[in-house]
């Protein structure tokens, strides 16, 4: 995950089901990185991620999504 000046990305773990797990939360301090792990419970599940493509491609990348979403239309 690239970040702007200025974020860091900091990282996370719990304890689930016999093991640990690890997650990463983009924030610009430690403290604003805890209040958004603290909003979690408010969190709403949006979908499975099945390709993450890099926003340096641009255009490209763009041209690939609406393709991939038209084509997965019901």
């Amino acid at each position: 995950m690239r970040l702007d000046k200025g974020w860091n990305s900091y990282l996370f773990e719990y304890y689930h089901d016999g093991s640990w797990w690890c997650f990463e939360i983009p924030a610009r301090s430690e403290q604003e990185a805890r209040e958004r792990v603290n909003k979690l419970p408010n969190a709403k599940h949006l979908g499975i991620i099945e390709l993450k493509l890099p926003g340096h491609l641009g255009l490209f990348a763009k041209l690939i999504c609406w393709v991939r979403n038209l084509i997965t239309l019901p």
